[in-house]
């Protein structure tokens, strides 16, 4: 059973030990990037146990590009924040202390506030200035250069990436991890990033024949295995059996808060409880946005149901009505012809004939109204259909993270 479905079981704590002494421990480009989102403390505390394992560890090229690409990106959205955060500050500050002390404020009260404020607009206005800095000189840059010369692996030419990117398309459709929820927001071929990464991986583990430890805080669960109640049980079970047949080693994953828990463990050194309760803070936020963000999706998903209701039921209204209008002017067509032969000697036939045509052109006109109502109906539906459509998509995705699929390439 254990060595039929390897990806299913919890690895105990000696195998987990071996992991660490023999394995090669590599990095997602997140890890690096969230390196400047940290506090210096915690920043420090991640670089120091990487340095720690120097002879281990290993970054993938997919990786290193993926860090470059991103990361001013990244140093200007916290320089961002911090003047947002300023601004919001500022705002607090003005309205308490308006042109005097506020009456229910004693003066000692009133003076300590001030003296507050004062320090956080220059503890973040410093923080705002280092952004600044790293736009020209970035430390973290220059120390994570050093720790990883010479550790980078080789890009995949061409014609290997072309093979990944056909492989993708296969291995999306049928939701085979890694990197299919990137398909939702990644254009082009950057939607496969994770799987060139995932294959490089697998490269280095058949060069090495050892095991690989995958440090990463990507939160998605087309690398995590993750239960119905939202616990994690470590990495998908296709990415362990994956790994074990093409290069016969054993696979396994961390978080930034877990491989500084649990590398700090093995070198049998103290846990830096404050950097691994800002990482889970931060873990939190993550979390936190996202189920509010799927929220907002199942609110709009109701809302489009109901107005895609209100189009079917004015939708079928017209149906019926064209219906009866097209039995009218049936009717009228065979009393026409009726009347047709005494038209030419009846007066009253064909006053009668003349009224009963100028009723048929109505008939007509309403028709045509009809027809391009339930035209413009159509089409509203079809966009509607598509967004539930949309959104079905997503709820089957949401299903399927707690059914993983079992096969790979």
């Amino acid at each position: 059973m254990k060595n039929t479905f390897p990806g299913y079981r919890k690895k105990t704590e000696k195998e987990i030990k071996t992991l660490w002494t023999k394995g090669t421990i590599c990095f997602d480009a997140n890890v690096l990037l969230n390196l400047y989102r940290y506090s210096n403390d915690t920043k420090d505390a991640i670089v120091e146990l990487i340095q720690k394992f120097e002879r281990n560890i290993w970054l993938p090229h997919q990786a290193a590009l993926e860090y470059n690409r991103n990361r001013y990106e990244v140093i200007a959205a916290q320089e961002k924040t911090y003047k947002d955060f300023i601004d919001k500050i500022g705002q607090i500050e003005k309205d308490l202390q308006s042109t005097s002390k506020p009456p229910f404020l004693s003066e000692k009260v009133h003076l300590s506030l001030k003296k507050v404020f004062k320090d956080v607009n220059k503890e973040v206005d410093d923080s705002i200035q280092k952004y600044c800095d790293f736009l020209k000189s970035d430390p973290i840059y220059e120390t994570l250069s050093k720790i990883f010369e010479n550790k980078i692996s080789s890009p995949f030419d061409n014609e290997k990436l072309k093979e990944i990117f056909k492989e993708g398309e296969i291995r999306f459709k049928d939701k085979i991890p890694p990197g299919y929820e990137d398909e939702k927001n990644k254009q082009g071929d950057r939607k496969f990033g994770d799987l060139v990464l995932w294959k490089q991986i697998i490269e280095k583990a058949k060069e090495t024949k050892t095991p690989i430890i995958f440090i990463t805080d990507e939160r998605k669960t087309d690398w995590w295995w993750k239960i119905k109640d939202g616990r994690n049980m470590g990495p998908r079970q296709e990415l362990v059996e994956e790994l074990m047949v093409q290069a016969k080693v054993e696979f396994h994953m961390y978080s930034s808060e877990r491989f500084l828990s649990y590398g700090l463990s093995y070198l049998e050194e103290q846990v830096n409880k404050k950097a691994l309760e800002e990482i889970q803070e931060m873990k939190r936020i993550e979390v936190d946005r996202y189920r509010r963000d799927k929220e907002i999706e199942r609110r709009r998903f109701r809302e489009s149901r109901n107005v895609e209701i209100e189009i079917n039921e004015e939708l079928n209204h017209y149906k019926e009505k064209l219906q009866q209008i097209d039995e009218q002017m049936m009717e009228i067509r065979q009393q026409r012809n009726q009347l047709e032969f005494d038209v030419e000697e009846n007066p009253e036939a064909h006053e009668f004939s003349e009224n009963l045509r100028m009723h048929q052109r109505e008939l007509s006109n309403e028709r045509k109204h009809l027809r391009h109502r339930i035209s413009m109906l159509r089409e509203k539906t079809s966009h509607q259909n598509m967004g539930l459509r949309s959104f079905k998509d997503f709820i089957k995705d949401e299903e399927k993270k707690t059914k993983p699929n079992n096969g790979y390439s």
